[in-house]
């Protein structure tokens, strides 16, 4: 079992952000070993194989066989999870439903996978040009829109209600009860606002 997150440098995010949830983490799910996957040394770095862009690098995870349970930078844990890392055991690949469904289905933000999901990776890593230009508008956008076209997967706000929480869309009276992730999709950044638990 370890949770992963992605760190590729040149853009806003930097390894403090690496830090941040490496020590979130540490408190709400101690014990469970923290790996960034990134072109830097940050805690816990998996060496980053290829030079995709942006929120393309995130496919590197897919490298990885689970149980894992993937975050990205700007999640905010608010809570113990010990579900959402039972359910990376439990389920073959769970994603968000997007908080804009149905502008568009998957939002990766939040992901956990019990096997082998390298098939995802090894599909994207054999044309990565392609499916850069295939997943850029609309619907299909970025990695989102190429993990709906390939993978067969359950949403967390089905399998767990309530755990992973859009800061935009629920957090306007303060963070949920029950609720273990805060997704700051878009701006603000967690590290811009006040009133979220921050590890």
């Amino acid at each position: 079992m370890r949770i992963l997150t992605v760190l590729r440098t040149g853009g806003e995010y930097a390894p403090e952000h690496v830090e941040r949830l490496r020590d979130q983490c540490g408190k709400f799910a101690p014990g469970i070993p923290f790996h960034c996957i990134s072109d830097v040394d940050v805690p816990g770095r998996l060496k980053m194989k290829h030079d995709w862009p942006g929120w393309w690098a995130k496919m590197e995870a897919f490298r990885f066989r689970g149980p894992c349970l993937y975050m990205d930078l700007d999640t905010t844990l608010t809570g113990m999870l010990g579900r959402l890392v039972s359910i990376a055991h439990e389920r073959p690949f769970v994603v968000l439903r997007d908080f804009n469904f149905p502008v568009r289905e998957v939002q990766s933000s939040v992901m956990a996978w019990r096997g082998d999901m390298r098939r995802l990776y090894t599909a994207f890593a054999a044309d990565p040009a392609k499916h850069m230009q295939e997943n850029n508008c609309g619907r299909w956008w970025g990695d989102q829109g190429f993990i709906e076209r390939r993978a067969k997967r359950e949403y967390w706000q089905d399998v767990l209600p309530g755990a992973c929480v859009s800061h935009k869309k629920h957090c306007k009276d303060g963070v949920p009860h029950g609720a273990r992730v805060v997704v700051f999709h878009g701006r603000p950044r967690p590290w811009e606002v006040s009133g979220v638990t921050d590890g």
